[in-house]
């Protein structure tokens, strides 16, 4: 009786039959109250009898008032259109595209610039129709898709328009990912016919609904389809990992009371798995008790809501950690290594260890030969066409576990969005390089992968790269895409090769190196130290030499040659990086200009940065930069403690300009807590990358944990680096750590363009 009174009291209001609900709860508290007691007393019977008999009567009204109005359950109007957004310069042709779409019912919002756009944060778009040139940039809609695909999760479809026909705008932009390429005078019907492809085979997100109440979960799963999402009731709370496993929801919404488990129980065990870490959890329950009791420090977030649901609130909440859920997945990604242990490589962290790879290439040992791999799903868009987004990207994920079984213990791979992968592989000179790729591709293409009944057979193509100390990152992406296309265009599971570029200097590897020193071409990029829970993004400059066909050549290779040589000194090299990174600071416009920090990275002994601060503070000025910690240096653990007393003094100017100290490459030990006890205000202090992994995630690691947040009063400052996976992310939020260092690795126009 109890449970039916408690299931009345939430559902009543909800099908517009309030006395029900209200009835419902006055029985539901008479009967908690007994439930407690031995035997119930005369005088509460007789109240629970009136209450059974006051119910009964708001049940039989009810009955009556539907079967004469046949009045149907109050909902939200429907949603049956979708927004899109244009991203374009030229105001008539921005104002023909929104005219052209909004005859065929699309809402359009339009924006002439890519910052204008990212200044928005409260929108979805089904649609994003974008330009690839603006005043700023011949390719700066390249730029904001790149980071849109990072920001959303690649969730809205995007389609570039340009004047430009060249196969390097177009390689770039696919690269970048977009879903279609349209060229300026643009064809209409072609331009109507990819927008009907991609709105019709959207993936709708996806709502697990666990309720053992089968009426609600029946209204419910109503409402949520006609507002565009992909809903599934279970109402047998036990097999909810099943169901997880299967439907693989983008959010959850549990009822609290249910028969034997309760949904914060059940939330806390979906929690322990790293895999379900960003999907949001929302509680709805008709005991209001429940909220005090939800977790605050969950990652993707929680929400409480009392039964009878108000749904505009509702589906507004929902809306809203669906994004933040998406944000966190991004950031996820820009923080780790990977998802799972075993699995392929995150985007960026694959990128970033591929310029790596690249630039010690020429003093990598001789007996082995790598090699860079794209593989491509044949007819993707056909297959999507067919059988629709959701399955396709189903099989893709099977295809993403399958392809990193086939790595060797020195190869790396990642996806890169819809069905297309990079690989690093690596051949021992011994075997032929040829047959051992060929076996590889076989691999990629065992097991037979099909899709739908009967069986439509899948395959993959691939491009082969060489790498040689020749060739740059975004020449050997190019070169490997150029190759996959023409495999794909030959017929299906197809390999095609592309011969390496010459290097046009044949000069060996330190004799250049020398001859860029002497010409001090050096290159700032930058990487995020990001806030997991805001956003909020400090750039930590990073100095690179970069030769004339755009290689890169890192500090480990060329600091040795700097402080050997008559090429400066490493005071000389810090002072070209604060002074660059101060004009590319200062060359930020809107919203950015304002709202980013930089953390500048020196080489220099203590005495050195200490006699740099004038030049740091003159440099300010000129820069016009203003703020609160706006500019960060950031030195070495090891130069902070071979000079402690200088350090404060650095420490004590830098508050003075309102700036910041890091200090980085903290380790396990009783020198580092000493260290930090003389100097308790820095800003920030970064782990030693080793850290990062999960094996090194120990008693030690912890104890150290609890000690800098002794000393600085909170765990804040405290920034993970080279997080190994999901899990090991984990370990850390769960002891507090909000802040950890990218793998991106950009220059400042597109690093510090567009929030995550």
């Amino acid at each position: 009786m109890d449970r039916c009174a408690h299931k009345l009291s939430g559902s009543g209001t909800t099908f517009q039959f309030s006395a029900i609900s209200e009835s419902a709860q006055v029985l539901e508290s008479q009967l908690q109250h007994v439930l407690n007691k031995p035997v119930a007393t005369p005088i509460e019977r007789d109240q629970i009898e009136a209450s059974l008999q006051a119910l009964e009567r708001a049940i039989d009204q009810a009955i009556n008032t539907a079967t004469q109005n046949e009045t149907a359950p109050a909902a939200v109007t429907v949603i049956n259109h979708h927004r899109i957004a244009v991203i374009e310069d030229d105001r008539n042709q921005a104002v023909f595209l929104q005219g052209w779409l909004e005859q065929r019912g699309f809402d359009v919002d339009t924006f002439d610039t890519p910052n204008a756009f990212s200044q928005q944060t409260n929108d979805y778009y089904h649609l994003i129709l974008l330009d690839i040139s603006f005043p700023d940039g011949a390719l700066e809609g390249i730029t904001l898709l790149d980071r849109l695909k990072h920001q959303v999760d690649a969730c809205s479809p995007v389609i570039m328009m340009s004047a430009r026909n060249d196969i390097v705008a177009r390689m770039r932009a696919m690269r970048a990912g977009a879903d279609g390429y349209i060229t300026k005078p643009l064809d209409m019907d072609a331009l109507e016919k990819r927008i009907d492809q991609l709105l019709s085979t959207s993936v709708r997100q996806r709502v697990l609904w666990v309720d053992d109440d089968s009426d609600l979960l029946a209204y419910y799963q109503d409402l949520l389809f006609n507002q565009g999402y992909e809903v599934e009731g279970l109402s047998q709370p036990a097999r909810i990992l099943e169901r997880i496993e299967q439907f693989q929801p983008d959010a959850i919404v549990l009822d609290h009371e249910m028969p034997g488990v309760q949904g914060l129980e059940l939330a806390r065990a979906l929690r322990q798995d790293p895999r379900y870490l960003t999907i949001p959890i929302l509680f709805v329950s008709a005991s209001q008790a429940v909220a005090d009791h939800l977790e605050t420090n969950s990652m993707a977030g929680n929400e409480f809501f009392q039964k009878p649901l108000d749904n505009q609130r509702f589906l507004a909440a929902l809306h809203h950690h669906l994004a933040q859920a998406q944000r966190i997945s991004a950031r996820i990604n820009l923080v780790s290594q990977r998802k799972e242990r075993q699995g392929l490589q995150n985007h960026d962290f694959f990128l970033t260890e591929l310029a790596s790879s690249l630039a010690y290439l020429e003093a990598s040992p001789n007996n082995q030969a790598r090699f860079l791999v794209q593989v491509e799903i044949d007819r993707e868009e056909y297959l999507r066409a067919q059988h629709g987004a959701r399955a396709l990207a189903s099989l893709t994920a099977r295809m993403e576990h399958h392809f990193a079984d086939q790595l060797g213990a020195r190869d790396s791979g990642c996806r890169l969005g819809g069905g297309s992968f990079l690989f690093q592989i690596t051949a021992p000179v011994a075997e032929d390089a040829s047959a051992y790729l060929d076996q590889f591709h076989q691999r990629l293409n065992s097991p037979a992968w099909s899709l739908g009944e009967p069986p439509n057979s899948v395959t993959v193509s691939m491009g082969v790269l060489p790498l040689t100390e020749a060739v740059n990152e975004d020449k050997a992406l190019m070169e490997v895409e150029q190759a996959c296309c023409e495999a794909m265009q030959a017929d299906n599971a197809r390999v095609v090769w592309r011969r390496a570029p010459e290097r046009s200097d044949h000069s060996k590897l330190d004799d250049r190196i020398r001859e860029l020193l002497d010409a001090q071409a050096f290159k700032l990029h930058y990487q995020p130290i990001v806030n997991m829970n805001s956003g909020d993004t400090v750039f930590e400059a990073l100095v690179r030499l970069v030769d004339e066909d755009d290689a890169l050549y890192l500090p480990g290779q060329f600091l040795p040659q700097l402080t050997e040589g008559n090429h400066g000194t490493l005071h000389d090299l810090d002072r070209w990086v604060v002074e660059h990174a101060l004009e590319g600071l200062s060359e930020l416009s809107g919203k950015a200009a304002a709202g980013y920090s930089v953390a500048i990275k020196l080489a220099s002994p203590m005495a050195d940065v200490a006699r740099m601060m004038p030049f740091l503070s003159s440099g300010m000025r000129n820069a016009s930069i203003k703020g609160k910690r706006r500019i960060y240096l950031a030195l070495s653990s090891p130069t902070v403690i071979k000079d402690v007393a200088k350090a404060k003094q650095v420490l004590n100017v830098l508050h003075g300009m309102n700036c910041g100290l890091i200090i980085e490459h903290v380790e396990t030990g009783p020198a580092s807590i000493e260290l930090l006890k003389e100097l308790p205000t820095v800003e920030f202090v970064k782990l030693a990358p080793k850290y990062g992994a999960s094996a090194e995630q120990t008693a030690e690691l912890e104890n150290m944990l609890r000690q800098l947040t002794g000393v600085f009063g909170s765990s804040q400052p405290i920034v993970a680096t080279r997080v190994e996976d999901a899990k090991a992310l984990t370990w850390f939020w769960d002891r507090g750590i909000r802040h950890f260092q990218g793998h991106f690795i950009q220059a400042p126009e597109v690093a510090m363009t567009f929030e995550l």
